[in-house]
């Protein structure tokens, strides 16, 4: 395979962590988009620097593909632009915002590049270790799937476009959520029948919900019970946990996993969760992996859509 030569948009710590995977493939970093030169430049020193888009366009044969990480709000507008340029493009999730058309970027990519959603954690082995023991009638009929995706937040532990929803397109139920949605439905085959919602400000200096408990139906009879949330102290319990009539499985949120069932016990261990998947994701869009495709994410941005609509918050 030859090597890419990468536009990198957006130069925050999703650029910083996009950037380092990109490297450790042997592909090349040729351009950095961002407002701040200063910050474009400590992405990578060597390559040549923008403070737009149009303006790197301008220098469209300089290379192959793009990465979009900037805030939630410019990425559709920015996936569009680039697919219309014949770029294969790596946008960070969500692909859009809850609310936003993505006709725009569907007509685009009829005669565009390829468009990739950086749904990081389905990239853990552990869960693609869990949804092949699920595929294969591993762990039986599934009857619950839970998944507690909390964090701690510590002060200045993001950006503070996070806690604006304009640009965020909400709070933790779209910035978080998006990923546990994501993987529910990567793990357990199925859409996901929204039930029920809880929307919750547990922290009030905050615009948004720091707190959502989301209950699904998938499939025949599996309840599916999301909880996303930003806390002020560190959570216990969190992770994935899948009962089935043969067996369970669990992955933990520093990535180990394990699967008990009837004849078949297996593990593996934690990773390093702000570099692996990145790498192994990188790999994935450099080969064309299916199932990250707009079509393949619509689903889950249009039941946190179904979600915000019924769901007040208290």
């Amino acid at each position: 395979m030859s090597v890419s030569r990468v536009l990198v948009i957006g130069a925050g710590a999703m650029g910083h962590r996009h950037a380092a995977a990109i490297r450790a493939v042997g592909d090349h970093i040729v351009a950095v988009v961002d407002p701040d030169l200063t910050l474009a430049r400590a992405v990578d020193p060597s390559a040549a620097t923008y403070t737009s888009l149009e303006e790197a366009l301008s220098q469209r044969s300089t290379f192959d593909c793009a990465i979009i990480a900037t805030p939630s709000v410019a990425h559709l507008t920015q996936s569009t632009e680039l697919v219309t340029a014949g770029l294969d493009v790596l946008v960070e999730k969500p692909h859009r915002l809850p609310g936003q058309d993505p006709t725009p970027l569907h007509d685009a990519l009829g005669g565009g590049g390829r468009l990739f959603v950086g749904m990081s954690t389905r990239h853990w082995p552990g869960v693609k270790a869990v949804a092949r023991a699920v595929a294969q009638g591993e762990l039986g009929e599934i009857l619950t799937y839970s998944d507690r995706m909390q964090f701690h937040l510590e002060e200045n532990s993001l950006p503070a476009w996070y806690f604006n929803p304009a640009v965020s397109g909400g709070g933790v139920l779209v910035t978080n959520g998006v990923h546990a949605f994501d993987r529910a439905r990567a793990i357990l085959g199925h859409e996901l029948k929204f039930q029920t919602a809880t929307l919750m400000r547990i922290d009030l200096a905050r615009d948004g919900e720091t707190h959502a408990t989301v209950i699904c139906r998938s499939g025949e009879n599996a309840v599916a019970s999301i909880d996303v949330s930003w806390l002020a102290f560190e959570p216990l319990g969190t992770g994935v946990v899948i009962l089935g009539t043969r067996g369970s499985a669990e992955i933990r949120m520093d990535g180990s996993w394990s699967i008990s069932a009837i004849g078949i016990q297996q593990s593996g261990p934690s990773i390093d969760i702000n570099r692996d998947p990145f790498v192994d994701q990188w790999k994935s869009f450099r080969r064309s992996e299916p199932g990250f495709a707009l079509a393949d994410l619509e689903p889950t941005l249009e039941l946190i859509e179904q979600i915000y609509m019924e769901a007040s918050i208290v």
